[in-house]
């Protein structure tokens, strides 16, 4: 399913794109966040129940705060932006090199938007850290062999 929050997206990359916070019950997380953050200008700007996701944000700008159903809510992840998909392939070899282990290596991600790409590394205490990129040229084509 495309995120269509992001579709949209042309804006240069900001340092950190969104922070995932893991939840055993998306639906108690969203009533949670929803009324802990709205006095900070936050409110749902996605929900998809069927997926047990939800993302915050502040009007008028993309989500920044997704919320994730997993059955392990204890890691948590933090997405960074990227500028292009050669900064996702530097980030991601710089990762494994000071001890990170593969999630997802660097690839295009339809399922997101035509133009992402990102690669994704678990920490030395098991937090996702991911860089992405929603501006690469559609499918990354030289990226994907």
């Amino acid at each position: 399913m495309a995120v269509p929050h992001r579709a949209h997206l042309v804006a240069p990359p900001r340092a950190i794109d969104h922070v995932t916070l893991a939840t055993g019950d998306h639906r108690a997380a969203k009533q949670f966040y929803e009324r802990a953050l709205r006095p900070l200008g936050f409110s749902i700007a996605f929900d998809w129940p069927e997926g047990g996701r939800a993302y915050l944000g502040v009007a008028g700008e993309p989500s920044t705060l997704w919320l994730v159903e997993r059955d392990d809510a204890r890691r948590g992840a933090v997405s960074l932006g990227a500028p292009d998909a050669s900064a996702v392939d530097r980030f991601y070899a710089a990762a494994l090199a000071a001890g990170a282990r593969s999630l997802a290596p660097p690839a295009p991600r339809p399922e997101h938007t035509p133009s992402t790409y990102s690669a994704e590394v678990l920490d030395p205490d098991g937090n996702a850290v991911e860089a992405i990129c929603w501006n690469a040229p559609p499918l990354a084509a030289e990226h994907a062999a």
